[in-house]
């Protein structure tokens, strides 16, 4: 009988005629070239084979939490009654250890987030899993642009809110463990996410997005059960309402280049000048002579640090 290698294998378990399925275990709902068309663009649902995984009970997660506990900055956690207005680290951090927060989740009230959980080969070897779905939704082309997948865990207390927020990167929310109600608003409406709020979020403001009222008649509301999974798409505004019930859930995500925010970054130093610099995609001449600009000003200001 014929051998067949893994990677053939793979191959022929992508060929069927679901045009939705772009993995063996992870899938889309929409068509392939639908979300090739929105993916890092406009939100959209996915499937995933992670609900129930042994790797992701609170009693395995318990064990990461204290590998990550060992890193510098991989750990975070706030407790408390946050409004969709709040930010990150402006709330108070609770007077308890990791260990007692994670024993005690049901009461705590908190959110408890554990970044580069891909340390441990185990979940790597599954966020290699997603990464490949994720380069099939991209394409060739747009695969080409995506790097350092990265792997962050959730565990959330019953009817904790996430506050609002935009990320940079190419994202999946996946539950795993428990609900939640999740509102995403278009990356493209500067009513929501603002010029100047993108440009501080590029120059090292992680909590630059600003809570607007009129975001909630403008977002679009997923509800997340174990399996299911949305992406969220690069600078979406998004925020979280989690029900009555524990929640763990994943955020996996990967990175464009860096040249692709530092149109930002200059118009945040070209707006602290008194100037009003074009939008980033206004000009692709102007884009490049802007990332080259500010690549050369970090090459400098590195060789003065040395």
């Amino acid at each position: 009988m014929l051998a067949i290698t893994r990677s053939l294998w793979r191959k022929l378990m992508l060929i069927t005629d679901d045009p939705s399925v772009t993995h063996t275990h992870w899938r889309t709902i929409a068509p392939l070239l639908e979300c090739r068309r929105e993916l890092h663009k406009t939100a959209f649902s996915a499937h995933h084979p992670l609900a129930g995984h042994p790797l992701f009970t609170i009693e395995a997660l318990a064990k990461v939490a204290e590998a990550a506990c060992k890193r510098k900055g991989d750990v975070y956690v706030d407790a408390g009654d946050l409004s969709l207005a709040d930010k990150w680290g402006t709330t108070p951090r609770p007077n308890m250890t990791i260990p007692e927060i994670i024993d005690r989740i049901e009461t705590a009230g908190a959110w408890l987030v554990m970044k580069h959980v891909e340390c441990d080969p185990a979940y790597k070897a599954l966020l290699d899993e997603y990464e490949a779905f994720v380069r099939e939704i991209a394409g060739p082309e747009g695969s080409g642009l995506l790097s350092n997948a990265e792997m962050l865990v959730f565990i959330t207390s019953p009817r904790r809110k996430t506050p609002f927020h935009f990320d940079a990167e190419v994202n999946f929310l996946v539950q795993i463990q428990g609900s939640k109600d999740l509102w995403v608003c278009d990356p493209s409406d500067r009513s929501v996410t603002t010029e100047e709020e993108l440009e501080q979020y590029y120059s090292g403001a992680m909590n630059a997005g600003t809570y607007k009222p009129h975001a909630e008649k403008l977002a679009r509301q997923f509800t997340l059960h174990p399996g299911d999974a949305v992406h969220i798409p690069t600078h979406g505004a998004h925020w979280v309402q989690n029900h009555d019930n524990v929640s763990v859930s994943l955020s996996l995500n990967m990175e464009f280049p860096r040249r692709y925010g530092d149109a930002y970054r200059a118009n945040h130093y070209m707006r602290k000048l008194g100037l009003k610099p074009r939008p980033p995609g206004s000009s692709a001449w102007v884009d490049r002579s802007k990332a080259v600009a500010i690549d050369g000003l970090r090459h400098v200001k590195a060789l003065i640090r040395r």
